[in-house]
């Protein structure tokens, strides 16, 4: 009996060592190897390289008129929205009415100096003659000083003369002045665009009364589109400049852009693309800009998903 118990007990131990060999072997061959990244995945926003940018009232007033709608493509310059300015062109034409009226003043100013100069000249010639006379005496000395008192009234006219036409150009001036800023004010009635592009949005309608540095619609520049997009902290290390990336339709999976990354952010910020998702994550992200090819099929400010290559 005593032989029976050994041996039951030498093949439990011998069947332990095989079953500890068993689970050795397999943990070996199931270790699992790293898993080598080549890839990094964000979310992005589609914006104009030059950033959307919003277009703000100059002057308050109210809006005469709205010149474009919205999608249409317009040129640097062109007149958006035309703020009602009946008063600053009034105020304006008056201005310009001043201009005849005081060139006419100068004109006249100068023909008159120059008549006192020639009666000035010619009152000095006298006093020349009359003092020769004087010396011979053919003249007495009051006709002489006379003369002189003469000339003296003459110089006093002309310097006077003068100083009126100075003044008369020096008007000239400020009205010219003010012409210009009279047409900076009626300047300042017409919304132009800052940029060749496209019209995205209309805050206002003809009507409404606005006000200076008011919101009234937002503005796409001509150009290059690029990908923003938000790099997990985790992998944001990894991104430079240069590397390829593709766009991906939240919609239905399928690349819609090809680009390369054209700005890698300096540090770590909070999520900010989204912000009015409700989310309680904490996590850091980095800013990358992708530049788009010329044939991207992406519409600006939508949401797509980015996928940046690290070896490529």
């Amino acid at each position: 009996m005593k032989k029976v118990n050994q041996l039951l007990k030498i093949s439990l131990a011998m069947l332990l060592l095989a079953s500890c060999s068993n689970e050795k072997k397999e943990s070996k061959s199931t270790a699992v190897s790293p898993v080598k990244i080549d890839k990094v995945e964000g979310i992005a926003r589609i914006e104009p390289e030059q950033g959307l940018l919003y277009i703000y009232s100059s002057a308050n007033g109210t809006i005469e008129n709205v010149n474009t709608s919205v999608n249409d493509k317009v040129k640097e310059g062109n007149v958006l929205i035309n703020l009602e300015n009946s008063t600053d062109i009034a105020q304006l034409n008056m201005e310009e009415s001043k201009i005849s009226s005081q060139k006419s003043t100068i004109q006249s100013a100068e023909m008159n100096a120059n008549a006192t100069l020639t009666d000035l000249k010619k009152a000095e010639r006298d006093v020349s003659l009359n003092e020769q006379l004087f010396a011979a005496k053919a003249i007495t000395e009051q006709t002489l000083n006379n003369s002189k008192a003469q000339v003296n009234k003459l110089q006093l006219d002309y310097k006077k003369l003068l100083s009126d036409k100075e003044l008369a150009k020096n008007k000239l001036v400020e009205i010219n002045a003010g012409i210009q800023y009279q047409k900076a004010v009626v300047g300042l009635k017409q919304i132009r665009a800052p940029y060749d592009g496209k019209v995205l949005q209309w805050d206002v309608h003809k009507g409404d009364y606005v006000t200076t540095g008011q919101k009234l619609g937002q503005f796409a520049p001509d150009g290059a589109l690029i990908a923003k997009a938000e790099i997990d902290e985790l992998f944001a290390g990894r991104i430079k400049t240069g590397m390829k990336a593709e766009i991906i339709s939240q919609l239905n999976g399928e690349k819609i852009a090809d680009g390369e990354v054209i700005f890698v952010g300096g540090y770590l910020k909070k999520k900010s693309l989204f912000s009015d998702e409700n989310t309680v994550e904490d996590r850091r992200i980095k800013e990358v800009f992708v530049r788009l090819n010329t044939e991207s099929k992406t519409t600006i400010n939508s949401r797509v998903n980015c996928i940046i290559f690290l070896n490529k």
